[in-house]
Order: structure tokens, then sequence, then C-alpha cells
């Protein structure tokens, strides 16, 4: 068990939502957002003291017994509830008992606003991964439904490809830096959509084919490879439209966006969190469109990508 201070990044799912459940290659991004989990042991207690800010305000704490990780209190039973069954998951992972030892005091921060989706959950998973030397993508799959995508961009400080291999995560660091960054920015729909949720509906209700994993992979890497505005742009729209069609819902753009004078593209839970916006003429006019339409959270690609 380390004791000391741990720092992950956020993430953003630029292509590959969904199908990357199935085998699809998939384009991430690290945020320059992210969490920081501290540890100390102290004397005057025992078991272990859970404190969770976002912005460095309360959120979330929570006082686990000594044994067998029991909720002496908290304010949040719910979530108290789902952070005992990762510290559990993860205690035995790394065969490790809290009986007899001094008491631990863990505090994160998350300096992104829950609501933005960049990683609250993978992130944690992520430094609790590196506070008992565990593996964070087993202990992802056991406390969550996700690819693991999001853990491994928690860990990398360059975008990602992310492919699952026989069901195993084949991790690889790329360059993402185009030209035309200037004319991406990151526009955040304050719809928070449960990644969980739209998980589990998407693995219920849709069914894949070959050839959607494999036009996708395809264009995971046009998108990572694109030279200019133009041929990313067109990537963009072919992703969403394959993604429309497999979903059974319309694209981002056409339901809400119709008349913007450029492209839009979801990342990640489709209806919620970020959307990637392309725009060639002034950031002003992009601001005023899009906070016209009550959406007032706009990134720069460099105010956002690490």
């Amino acid at each position: 068990m380390n004791i000391s201070a741990f720092y992950s990044n956020g993430k953003l799912l630029i292509s590959g939502e969904y199908l990357v459940l199935d085998g699809a290659l998939a384009m991430a991004v690290p945020t320059k957002f992210g969490q920081r989990l501290d540890v100390s042991l102290h004397d005057d207690f025992s078991g272990i003291r859970w404190e969770a800010y976002v912005l460095n305000k309360g959120w979330l704490h929570v006082s686990f017994g000594s044994r067998l990780f029991n909720i002496i209190h908290t304010n949040d039973q719910k979530m108290a509830l789902h952070l005992k069954k990762i510290l559990k998951k993860a205690f035995e992972q790394g065969n490790i008992t809290v009986d007899n030892q001094k008491g631990i005091l863990i505090r994160t921060n998350l300096d992104f606003d829950r609501n933005w989706g960049l990683g609250s959950s993978s992130t944690l998973l992520s430094n609790i991964g590196y506070w008992l030397d565990v593996d964070p993508f087993s202990l992802s799959r056991q406390t969550s439904n996700g690819s693991g995508f999001d853990v491994a961009a928690a860990r990398s400080d360059s975008p990602i490809f992310y492919q699952l291999v026989g069901g195993e995560p084949k991790v690889s660091s790329i360059e993402f830096q185009p030209e035309f960054k200037d004319q991406l920015y990151f526009v955040h729909l304050n719809s928070k959509k449960n990644s969980e949720e739209s998980i589990k509906a998407y693995k219920k209700k849709v069914k894949s084919n070959q050839k959607d994993v494999e036009e996708i992979s395809s264009l995971s890497r046009i998108i990572a490879d694109a030279k200019n505005l133009i041929d990313f742009e067109k990537a963009m729209v072919e992703h969403e439209n394959i993604l429309s069609k497999v979903l059974g819902i319309d694209r981002i753009k056409k339901q809400f966006f119709s008349d913007f004078q450029g492209e839009i593209k979801s990342l990640g839970a489709w209806g919620g969190d970020f959307v990637m916006a392309t725009y060639k003429g002034p950031e002003s006019n992009l601001r005023n469109y899009f906070q016209s339409k009550g959406k007032s959270t706009i990134l720069r690609f460099d105010d956002m990508v690490l």
C-alpha cells in the first residue's frame, strides 16, 4: 500500500463510442482536467475515512469501519455503497487487509465539474490502482460495464488508440495535434448522461455487425491522421451517420443544431456531456451561436486536450 498522492487524467472519447465494446478501434484523448487522491495514516482513528471534493468543495464523506468496510457514517448512502464495492474488490485483488492497521484518511479532488463527464469514475479507479498496486483494468471490469478506454486515457499523457482484442485492452500512444486544432471546440450540452445506463441500453437493444465495427475502426484512423479540416469533417459526419443508424437516434446536429455552420460530433454517450464542433469563422461567432442555444461551456482544443 502506497502512502502518497496520485493523479489521473480525465478523458474524451473522440471516436469509437459504443462500438468499442464490440472490438472497434477507438481514439481517446486525455484532458488537462483530472482527479487527485491523497493518502495519509493516522493513530487517532481506525478504518478508512473518505473525503471527496469537487473543485475543492466537499461533496461526499464516508467513514468505514476497520472490518469488512462496514459504513459507519456517510452523507450519501448510494455513493458510499458504490465506493465500498470498489474498495472491497481492490483490497481483495491486492490481498490487502485493513484489520489492525492505522486509520487511513483518503482525500480526493476533481478539478472539473462532475457533470462534465470527463471521468470521475475512471480517474478514481486509476488512482486506487496506483495506491494499492492493483490492475485498474481488472478493477474496472469488476465494478463497471465499460470498455476500459477511460482507464487507459487516465494513465496516458498523450492521445491513444484503444481496442479490445480477445476481451483484453490493447493501447497505443498516438500523435494528435492537428494543424487545424484552432478550429476545433468542445461544447458541453449540460444534459448529463449516465454512462453505465447508456451502455446497458446499448448491450440490450443494439445489434451491431462486423462491417460497422470495421468502418468505425477505419474512421478512427482517418480522424487521427487527417491533414486538413475537410477530411476531418467528412470522417466526423460518416462516423455520426453510422452510429445514428446503429443506435436508431438522429445525430446531435440534426436534433438541435441544424443551422450551425460547421460540423458537430457526439463524444461518448450520445445526447450528453461534451460534443466536438468544427468552425472556420471567428470564435466569437461560435460562442454566440452556442450561447443562444443555452450552451455556455465552450473550450478550445488547447484548453481541453493534454
